[in-house]
């Protein structure tokens, strides 16, 4: 496995690590889906596991999100030793961009849908979906959606990010692809996360919604912070190109405070030349 480092001189992560992945191996089957895979994730920063079709960046991400065991191998998240503290990693981390795990309900309006995530993310015993923090929820999510349209938007009116809001009357099915990719991530912040896991990356299909999600990777902030803590955010892709893209010194994302990057490469390299660590 090979490690890139593209930090920002503007962000930079410190204190101890929120994930520790010490040799881990996972195998099924008589099949190894990833072998002696060992890296830190620094706190506050993005993750990045990347890897071709069959590397296994998802069963590693369900894993760190303490919702998969590994067959051997150490690995803390937050502190927490997995297996044995799964259940309070697995409060702590949010999940997405998995549609066979975590599911966007098409059939749902987006107020309905934040509405049902917000009442699973509160106890049992306070009705937490009012309409004003349904209003606020959605409201930030059109916030986020508008500040990307503002720096990797296209001029011209039919590009990906152009008017792409969530409507709360509007079925998720009939939001634009960066709008539901960015409600996803709504949805597994309401509980206000450590950690925010996103799988898949690739599953937005033009570079420049791709691009508008790695810009969403880099700024997105806690949706509460009670203890001033930093959200880590890991995220697994095929090819990092647009991620790179965003992080060219030139880009219009660069004049905003981006968290530090790491990008590690599972199995066979990809497509792309893994340069060696440099500040960007």
């Amino acid at each position: 496995m090979v490690s890139s480092l593209f930090p920002n001189p503007d962000a930079r992560a410190g204190g101890a690590p929120a994930i520790v992945v010490e040799d881990l191996t996972l195998r099924a089957g008589g099949r190894t889906i990833f072998e002696d895979v060992s890296f830190e994730v620094p706190a506050g920063s993005l993750t990045v596991l990347a890897g071709a079709s069959g590397a296994g960046r998802t069963a590693l991400a369900l894993a760190l999100a303490g919702r998969l065991s590994v067959t051997a191998g150490r690995s803390s998240v937050l502190g927490l030793a997995l297996p044995r503290h799964a259940g309070e990693v697995r409060r702590r981390v949010g999940f997405t961009g998995n549609a066979t795990v975590v599911p966007l309900d098409e059939t749902l309006t987006v107020r309905h849908h934040v509405a049902e995530a917000l009442q699973l993310a509160g106890p049992w015993w306070r009705r937490s979906a009012t309409r004003d923090r349904v209003d606020r929820t959605i409201t930030a999510a059109n916030d986020l959606l508008a500040a990307l349209e503002d720096v990797v938007g296209e001029n011209a009116p039919s590009g990906p990010l152009a008017q792409a809001r969530l409507r709360r009357g509007e079925l998720v099915r009939d939001a634009s692809p960066v709008a539901r990719f960015t409600l996803s991530l709504v949805l597994a912040l309401v509980s206000g996360p450590d950690v925010l896991v996103v799988d898949d990356v690739d599953q937005l299909r033009t570079a420049d919604e791709r691009r508008a999600a790695w810009a969403a990777l880099l700024t997105l902030e806690r949706t509460r912070r009670d203890d001033g803590g930093p959200l880590t955010v890991v995220a697994t892709c095929q090819d990092w190109q647009e991620l790179d893209d965003v992080l060219d010194p030139g880009h219009r994302l660069g004049a905003l405070p981006l968290r530090p990057v790491t990008v590690h490469t599972l199995g066979a390299p990809v497509s792309v030349p893994t340069p060696d660590p440099e500040t960007r």
